[in-house]
């Protein structure tokens, strides 16, 4: 059989189902769409290492639903798969049975990760040392799991072949209660590092990036895409894998609401979770212009009477869906040609609306230090779903850093409106604005201009209209 080489050891299934249980004569199943399948390097089926991924279905994950098999790369589950054949493609090359691994083997491979360089710059490391921790702690539980079916229960323990033991921590969860979380280490694992945060993307950044796709010499759907992405990365704050499965159908549904709200898939959490984010009307009226200009004609052409697969961001030459590393890469070469020379990621657009919207939120609460806003954050249910509604967040210790950004800009931030839909209303159209200026001095006719303009105007005593029910709404609540 063919050797798989460097390829990915795991693919994904697509929609699947498998035995569950026999109970009371009626078989029971298990869905398992999505789920990640994992190959040997000479593309035979993993048999354990499938078994361990199946057992990962219920006994993990941020719920009890088990690990997140979402998106193009399998989610969570996905993130699971690529670590463990990691491992896999080491044995093999070493022909090494998994149950016959060593303590060196371990240490040694454990090395090898962390000395790999990067493809981009052999420079550098292809792994932090967090994500060589990361790595080696999927590869003891998947350990514990062979020893399991090999029945050693002592295969990784601290004085069995595979040298771990197991440490204990404590965090808090929602209502103050202390709950203890345990995991497995080794002695090769070295010292994490303390998390890198990226600053929030900046709107003097945000404004280059636009110029710079306005002048770039792209086909005009490249850059009506680009345009239409940034602007909701700008607005809704979304992860890019969430972007990416923006449907024309979720569009469609915002455009018929009164007060209109866009739904995006919210990753990192159970299957099938989804929120609903306010969507400002200039930014809904571009989607919808892309969807039913620039997009479907180039649906036409490619698909050329076939079905719409129906995700609103398409690739300009086959129409399939972009993936999320594309969203990355456009952002990454639009920061090349705006000349800025710090780093811009799509992340980072996540990081200023977050912020921004804490921001607004500590004004309106009138919360006065971070501690306010944790415990308002854990004994306020409205405020805990508006914050959820926003940012996809379940865990109070996720939004942490978007606290401590909030409270640290806030020392500048003179805004005396009450209503954080209607401030970042206004923020909207006067960044709209200013971009029509821009665009008028790079050459747009004057007529153009104004056409513009009033539909801006238009469109923003819209969004203020909405900003106020929603804000009555809350009031009510």
């Amino acid at each position: 059989m063919q050797t798989l080489g460097n390829r990915q050891l795991h693919s994904l299934l697509g929609d699947f189902t498998f035995f569950d249980h026999f109970s009371v004569d009626r078989l029971s199943t298990c869905d398992a769409s999505n789920m990640s399948f994992l190959c040997w390097p000479n593309g035979t089926p993993c048999l354990i290492g499938n078994l361990y991924l199946q057992s990962l279905l219920k006994s993990r994950g941020r719920t009890r639903n088990g690990l997140s098999r979402k998106g193009r790369k399998g989610g969570s589950m996905g993130d699971f798969a690529g670590k463990v054949a990691q491992l896999l493609r080491r044995c093999y090359r070493d022909k090494i049975d998994l149950i016959n691994l060593t303590d060196k083997n371990f240490r040694d491979y454990i090395i090898e990760i962390r000395q790999e360089k990067a493809e981009f710059n052999p420079a550098q490391n292809k792994k932090t040392e967090n994500s060589v921790i990361a790595t080696g702690r999927v590869w003891l539980d998947f350990l514990v799991f062979v020893g399991g079916f090999y029945r050693n229960k002592n295969f990784v323990s601290p004085s069995g072949m595979i040298r771990a033991r197991e440490e204990t921590y404590i965090i808090k969860v929602r209502g103050g209660r202390n709950v203890s979380r345990s995991y497995l280490t080794h002695h090769s694992f070295g010292r994490p590092h303390r998390e890198h945060h990226r600053d929030p993307i900046t709107n003097d950044q945000i404004k280059l990036l636009k110029a710079a796709n306005r002048k770039d010499k792209a086909p005009d759907f490249v850059k009506m895409r680009r345009h239409v992405m940034i602007e909701l990365f700008t607005d809704l704050g979304p992860r890019r894998g969430e972007l990416a499965n923006l449907r024309v159908e979720d569009v469609r549904n915002a455009l018929k609401m009164e007060t209109p709200v866009l739904r995006l898939d919210t990753l990192k959490r159970e299957e099938g979770a989804e929120r609903y984010v306010a969507i400002f009307m200039p930014t809904l009226q571009k989607i919808d212009q892309f969807i039913d200009g620039d997009r479907r004609k180039l649906m036409r052409k490619v698909y050329k009477g076939g079905r719409d697969h129906g995700f609103v961001f398409v690739s300009s030459r086959t129409g399939k869906p972009l993936s999320a590393a594309v969203f990355s890469n456009e952002i990454l070469a639009l920061r090349k040609l705006a000349g800025i020379e710090s780093q811009v990621c799509t992340h980072m657009f996540r990081h200023a609306m977050i912020t921004r919207v804490f921001t607004h939120f500590i004004s309106r609460h009138e919360l006065n230090n971070a501690d306010d806003f944790r415990r308002a954050l854990l004994d306020t249910k409205t405020f805990l779903a508006e914050v959820v509604s926003w940012t996809g967040h379940l865990d109070p210790k996720s939004v942490e850093y978007y606290i401590n950004l909030a409270f640290r800009n806030l020392s500048n931030y003179t805004e005396t409106l009450t209503s954080a839909h209607l401030t970042m209303a206004m923020d909207k159209y006067f960044q709209l604005e200013e971009e029509l200026l821009e665009r008028l001095e790079e050459g747009m006719p004057v007529a153009e201009y104004k056409k513009k303009l009033k539909a801006l105007k238009e469109l923003a005593q819209k969004d203020f209209e909405i900003s106020e029910k929603r804000e009555s709404s809350l009031r009510s609540s």
